[in-house]
């Protein structure tokens, strides 16, 4: 039995309108749990990996070449690095390369800079990660470093930017457990929304079987009225995501020297981020309603 556009657009209509209390409610839990995964991409998964992007890959510290440097200096340092017992990796960071980094890391929240600096002004380097992992140790590693020809300055890391960055990872798990807990909440609360929407029209059903409709020509419309649910969560989501993310932009602009100024995110993740909520969206819808109507209308 075929499904016509205009009894598909009527059915889910009136299952809607007739439980708009428990809708409304499914939609407001979605909509609360995926602005909160929303937030918790930008900021704890973008955002602390751009404001510690010269940190990634565990370096420990960076050897800064001066720009006077000549090449036989810089390989005697490049060469003395990977020669040490007490260095794991190391990698050297071209012009180029610094530059990539450079633009990467102020592109955001900067831009003047960049635009005032030019590709040759910026100083070559290491990223040199120690095999021993101790403060301490790589604290006096680095030091070493500064005294020797051709070197501008060794950068290690301060043990609060570590602490920063450990305590944002926990934060980042607690809420992602707090938005499961949430969306499984959610495939609840559609799953109860279906199953009344069914009950209500039990009479209806068993009058559509006696004529010959199947289970899915009875089920797609309560399929329908789930991913609408979750569909409009997911996109009231992105929408308040997208206005706290702009208010978390604007008071990190006020506040330029600030760590927490260095939380942000380039548009392409951005826009990733408010696609992923919509698909999720409609996908705990889908699921939920799903699982209602296998319940109640089994084949």
């Amino acid at each position: 039995m075929a499904i016509r556009p205009d009894y598909l657009v009527r059915e889910t209509g009136q299952n809607l309108i007739r439980n708009w209390l428990l809708s409304t409610a499914t939609v407001l839990i979605v909509t609360v749990s995926l602005t909160m995964l929303g937030i918790t991409v930008l900021v704890g998964y973008f955002g602390l990996d751009n404001a510690f992007v010269r940190w990634n890959n565990d370096v420990s510290f960076i050897v800064y070449m001066d720009s006077t440097a000549t090449q036989p200096q810089i390989d005697a340092i490049g060469a003395e690095l990977k020669a040490s017992k007490l260095v794991d990796t190391v990698e050297y960071y071209d012009t180029n390369k610094t530059w990539d980094l450079f633009v990467k890391i102020f592109k955001q929240t900067n831009p003047e800079m960049v635009s005032s600096t030019k590709r040759e002004d910026l100083p070559t380097s290491f990223r040199v990660k120690p095999s021993n992992p101790d403060a301490s140790v790589v604290r006096e590693m680095a030091a070493s470093y500064r005294p020797k020809t051709g070197v501008y300055d060794v950068d290690f890391p301060a043990e609060q930017v570590r602490t920063v960055q450990r305590a944002a990872e926990r934060i980042r798990l607690w809420l992602l457990v707090g938005v499961i807990a949430l969306l499984i909440a959610s495939v609840v609360l559609i799953f109860i929304a279906i199953q009344t929407a069914v009950f209500s029209r039990r009479r209806e059903i068993e009058v559509m079987r006696l004529v010959g409709a199947t289970n899915w020509f009875i089920r797609i419309p309560f399929l329908v009225e789930g991913v609408i649910q979750g569909l409009v969560g997911g996109l009231l989501a992105a929408g308040f995501t997208w206005v706290l993310g702009s208010a978390w932009k604007s008071a990190g602009a006020s506040m330029k020297n600030s760590l927490l100024a260095q939380f942000l995110w380039q548009p392409g993740q951005a826009l990733l981020t408010y696609g992923a909520l919509i698909a999720i969206g409609s996908f705990v819808g889908a699921v939920g309603s799903a699982l209602s109507v296998s319940w109640y209308l089994r084949v």
